[in-house]
């Protein structure tokens, strides 16, 4: 069993990294105007003479970006009582993610076994127990406020509470295991870490404890998810044409050639106002003729 554990997490990391690259390399090479129709909130092209205003630079894009993915701006302004919940999982999650990084930094490199250090260990757990804990609170009330709140609960299907359910078992998950299998002890939890990493003690590999293995189990469920999740959204590139790609479609410009290469792509569906035997060029030559007469 405990093989079949062992092969399961190290192939949905493995499946996780290779799905991640294709699903991002998709969003980089998707054609311009899908991106235009994925635009999301207030746009400069709403302004009127948009194209005279000086675009943002990479400062003020940046200073943007880290403002609506770690304090999550948007939800603050739009929904205040949700944002709570979702400001207090964000920030347990990314104090998690720095307790992980630290745990396999000083599992390698610190003499955690030496007396002065477990006098002095305790603190790593507590900040492990209090970033769970936050993101515990914070998961549990983004569930309920998407089950039970009406103006939410209409933008979510079934699946996405099911996801939610197995966040919260990987966090309570990993508490258990903390808690219970490792008894809260910095010392024992890094000496598990480096076995891992190392693969020095392929005893505990080959049969693994029940709330590490569980614990395993869930994030593996989740690694195999995460590739065609809303999450890669915040991929830098992909977040940065998405919400700020207001550079005007100068002569001789990228944008448009490859405006022009689109224009020229015959149109694969149909409708009242579109017949599928022209090009898209040929379409918007008509309503700029129609606009013309009008």
């Amino acid at each position: 069993m405990g093989g079949l554990i062992l092969f399961f997490f190290y192939g949905s990391i493995l499946f996780c990294v290779i799905a991640s690259v294709l699903t991002i390399l998709k969003y980089i090479r998707a054609p311009l105007h899908l991106r235009w129709e994925l635009h999301r909130g207030s746009s400069v092209y709403e302004l009127p003479d948009w194209w005279k205003r000086t675009p943002r630079h990479f400062g003020e894009k940046l200073t943007g970006a880290l403002l609506d993915i770690i304090f999550l701006r948007e939800f603050c302004y739009r929904n205040r009582s949700f944002w709570y919940f979702l400001f207090l999982f964000h920030m347990g999650f990314y104090l998690i993610i720095l307790w992980h990084v630290w745990l396999f930094i000083a599992a390698l490199t610190l003499p955690f076994e030496s007396a002065p250090f477990q006098s002095g260990s305790i603190g790593g757990i507590v900040f492990g127990h209090i970033a769970t804990g936050l993101s515990l609170i914070g998961g549990s009330g983004i569930l309920i406020k998407r089950m039970t709140d009406a103006e939410l609960s209409i933008y979510y299907p079934r699946t996405h509470y099911a996801i939610w359910f197995l966040i919260l078992l990987i966090l309570f998950g990993g508490f258990l295991s903390v808690a219970l299998h490792f008894n809260s002890n910095t010392t024992e939890l890094l000496r598990y870490v480096k076995s891992q990493v190392t693969f020095q003690d392929m005893e505990h590999k080959l049969h693994p404890a029940l709330t590490p293995a569980s614990h395993v189990l869930f994030v593996s469920f989740w690694l195999l998810y995460l590739p065609f999740s809303h999450i890669l959204q915040v991929f830098f590139r992909y977040y940065h044409h998405l919400r700020w790609d207001d550079v005007p479609n100068r002569k001789g410009s990228n944008i448009e050639r490859k405006v022009a290469d689109l224009l020229t792509r015959p149109i694969s569906w149909s409708a009242l106002h579109i017949r599928p035997s022209k090009k898209w060029g040929d379409v918007a030559k008509e309503i700029k003729d129609l606009t013309t007469q009008g």
